[in-house]
């Protein structure tokens, strides 16, 4: 197979990010190394500085070259944000898009580095990932004043309602301009490229989101009849609404929260009010080798999220070890769980918990769980589509 040279862009990278789209680049670039291509990840520190008060991170890479950008009091940032892009950004992009004369930049989330890396440099095939819709979005997640999901767009005040400046250049033609310069948008669900397609006048595909196979031993987590949560504790995600029913039902098992977020501690609160110290545990986050026996243990992940999520990591990693996902029937999430079984979707709190009081793990095959995983989510299916994509272009 012919090597080529992929040059990423990304917001944030690991180990200096704070959701899945910066793993799901990491997962890609080092699936692309592995198979002997020149990778390179352009990402920014300044980002992750506005995230996280320590910047400061042992980062180990895989036969990927990275390129992070870091400017006084992390400027680059702030004018992505605001302006739509910041010269720094800009020069060091065209400095190594003509230094390195990539075969492949594939652009990820871009949301603080700005759209005008969207323009081409040189002659090489513009792909864009679209992790979330920002793209159509300012708040990213398609969530009306925070609290709905938007039909009918009103950005202006939206904007003001979530406390954010309004992004004054998605309405000028030079950002019209960089989208048209991307060869192919990939979509990771259906309802994310039909959204997107509404708004944006071009080629859009739906490559599916993968994770690494699991390790071929796991060990027991040493918990036992329990349902887990995993991932940031924040609103969107549902995870207050999951602890009061947990809190409030008779479900005979255990919830296990493995994440951090701004909601820890209010969740905290919440488990000490209703005196579910037993019944729900709290376990911040924890590293792959725990999550994956917590995951192979779980009765099943459960996923509450209000938000139109796209194609959660999480969801896959579980459908990986062979465990069911319960989760809502919302934005891309069906397109996964209905491959396994449309049962485990719901619309309400009260499907939930009547799913939760009469769930039996044994009522699904965990064999046909890995099946549909090595199908759709695994490394293998997700490089075959995404060559046969850029052969096409």
């Amino acid at each position: 197979m012919e090597t080529l040279r992929f040059f990423l862009t990304t917001t944030f990278y690991p180990p200096y990010h704070i959701g899945g789209d910066a793993v799901h680049v990491k997962y890609l670039a080092e699936e692309l190394a592995k198979k002997g291509h020149e990778v390179h990840v352009f990402h920014s520190l300044d980002a992750y500085g506005l995230k996280r008060k320590n910047a400061s991170k042992e980062a180990k890479y895989f036969g990927v070259h990275t390129h992070p950008i870091q400017t006084p009091f992390k400027s680059s940032s702030y004018l992505a944000y605001s302006l739509g892009g910041s010269n720094s950004v800009n020069r060091k992009f065209k400095f190594l898009a003509k230094e390195m004369k990539p075969d492949v930049v594939h652009h990820h989330n871009i949301s603080l580095l700005g759209y005008k890396i969207l323009a081409k440099q040189n002659a090489y095939i513009n792909l864009y990932t679209a992790h979330d819709y920002w793209l159509i979005c300012q708040q990213n997640n398609l969530m009306k004043n925070g609290s709905d999901v938007c039909t009918n767009a009103s950005c202006f005040l939206c904007s003001l309602r979530c406390a954010r400046p309004p992004q004054i250049w998605r309405h000028w033609g030079e950002f019209e301009e960089a989208i048209s310069e991307i060869d192919c948008i990939v979509a990771p669900s259906d309802y994310l490229r039909k959204r997107v397609a509404e708004k944006k006048h071009a080629r859009i595909v739906t490559i599916p989101n993968f994770v690494p196979r699991p390790p071929a031993d796991i060990a027991p987590s040493g918990f036992s009849n329990f349902f887990l949560y995993a991932g940031v504790l924040e609103k969107h995600k549902g995870i207050l609404s999951l602890v009061d029913l947990f809190a409030e039902s008779k479900v005979d098992a255990k919830l296990l929260i493995v994440g951090h977020g701004s909601l820890g501690h209010k969740i905290r609160e919440s488990v000490k009010k209703f005196g579910s110290e037993d019944k729900i545990l709290l376990l911040d986050w924890v590293d792959r080798d725990l999550l994956y026996r917590l995951l192979n243990d779980a009765n099943a992940l459960v996923l509450p999220s209000i938000w139109p999520e796209n194609s959660p990591l999480i969801i896959l990693e579980a459908l990986s070890v062979g465990t069911p996902a319960i989760a809502s029937n919302i934005g891309g999430i069906p397109e996964v769980i209905e491959r396994v079984n449309g049962k485990l979707m719901f619309d309400d709190l009260e499907r939930l918990k009547d799913m939760l009081l009469g769930f039996s793990k044994k009522d699904f095959s965990s064999e046909r769980i890995r099946c549909v995983y090595e199908k759709y989510f695994s490394p293998e299916a997700y490089i075959r589509k995404y060559f046969e994509t850029i052969r096409s272009i």
